[in-house]
């Protein structure tokens, strides 16, 4: 096909130059995985970024095997987001004989929660999962995530109260302490995503929910009033910055991920929405393993 021309993308370039990066984004992909919260299969609907290394000698990239690939593996199912993402990025660089290739996966995973309590009720969540592949250099790397809500109380106002009652501060605070009553400060809504890099084997959504949780207070759709109450309560007895969140976060991913080499690497980026202020707070941490076991053994 290309000795008649007819194949224009594997053209000669009237400029050769290489292109670092070319590809599509596309959105509304279905992609079926073992329910990683589970049994069965979650279904998914993901935005998929497909992108690979243009050499300087071609014209363009095949624009409709990365369509085709898209649908054909929409039939299929896959242990993990992980080894779809493997299985497209493979398909990719052969498909379009590239040396270096990207592939980005981020979707919804929704699930139903449980709530036993004065009113049963159930409450239909959602987590989400992202995925990106990098092959460069013959060997392929993968960075895996989870998006997450969750609310800080801020510590400075509950700082100020302590000293609010001038002489009988002490006496106030103690009592609410004996009480255990935590002071009153503003909350905030957080988005969180947590990204794994360079792990021995896939991600577990679980054991990474379980470190999120001894952390962070997560948000939940549907609460009874007792919930409400206790989700109000865990935050405020805990207050934190961002940074607090951040830090502590990288720490016990850490402790969870006891097994894997030190060069794995921890990033989290962070948004929280400011409940008293007319902006929102943006956090970001990239550690390795390495460097928080040395601050924390």
């Amino acid at each position: 096909m290309n000795e008649t021309g007819r194949d224009v993308a594997s053209q000669g370039a009237r400029h050769p130059l290489p292109i670092r990066s070319m590809g599509v984004a596309r959105t509304a992909i279905p992609v079926v995985i073992r329910n990683p919260l589970g049994t069965g299969w979650a279904h998914l609907t993901c935005h998929v970024d497909l992108l690979v290394g243009l050499a300087a000698e071609k014209r363009g990239i095949h624009v409709s095997r990365m369509g085709d690939v898209l649908a054909r593996l929409a039939g299929e199912q896959f242990d993990s987001l992980h080894d779809y993402a493997a299985k497209l990025i493979e398909v990719l660089r052969s498909t379009q004989h590239a040396e270096t290739a990207v592939v980005r996966v981020s979707g919804q995973l929704p699930y139903l929660e449980a709530i036993e309590g004065v009113k049963s009720k159930t409450s239909l969540e959602s987590l989400g999962l992202s995925i990106e592949a990098q092959y460069a250099n013959g060997r392929t790397t993968f960075t895996e995530g989870i998006v997450f809500s969750h609310i800080t109380a801020c510590p400075c106002v509950q700082q100020t109260f302590r000293q609010s009652h001038a002489d009988e501060s002490s006496q106030f605070v103690h009592e609410l302490e004996v009480r255990q009553m935590p002071l009153m400060t503003h909350s905030q809504r957080c988005r969180t995503h947590v990204k794994l890099q360079g792990l021995s084997k896939p991600l577990s959504v679980l054991q990474i929910l379980d470190s999120i949780d001894r952390v962070a207070v997560r948000c939940q759709n549907t609460m009874p009033r007792e919930f409400e109450l206790l989700t109000v309560y865990l935050a405020h007895a805990r207050p934190q910055f961002l940074e607090d969140v951040l830090r502590d976060l990288s720490a016990d991913l850490t402790k969870t991920l006891e097994g894997e080499p030190d060069s794995a690497r921890i990033l989290i980026d962070s948004i929280s929405m400011e409940s008293i202020h007319d902006f929102d707070l943006h956090g970001q941490i990239e550690t390795t393993l390495a460097e928080v076991r040395a601050i924390t053994q």
